[in-house]
């Protein structure tokens, strides 16, 4: 087999699996140590979870707050975006 063959075959055979086989095979290309390094060069999924920014962390803070935070959420918020950048809105 050549390597053009080879490379052909395993198109067409990735297009033949369902979904759930090719996140299957994407998971144990991840896992071989040889193959893993074409992996990383990979794009980013687009429905892998992307990683929240420190910044909106800190606005957002802890999910437990006041007792009317259900009630008054915009102000809070108001209040927690005032406390970190101050009026520039």
């Amino acid at each position: 087999m050549t390597a053009a063959f080879d490379y052909e075959d395993m198109h067409h055979l990735v297009d033949r699996l369902t979904p759930s086989q090719v996140r299957r095979l994407r998971l144990l290309v991840t896992q071989d140590e040889e193959l893993s390094q074409a992996a990383e060069a990979l794009p980013p999924r687009p429905d892998e979870e992307q990683p929240v920014p420190d910044g909106l962390l800190a606005l957002i803070g802890a999910v437990s707050g006041p007792k009317d935070l259900a009630e008054r959420h915009d102000d809070h918020i108001r209040e927690r975006m005032r406390e970190r950048f101050g009026d520039q809105m």
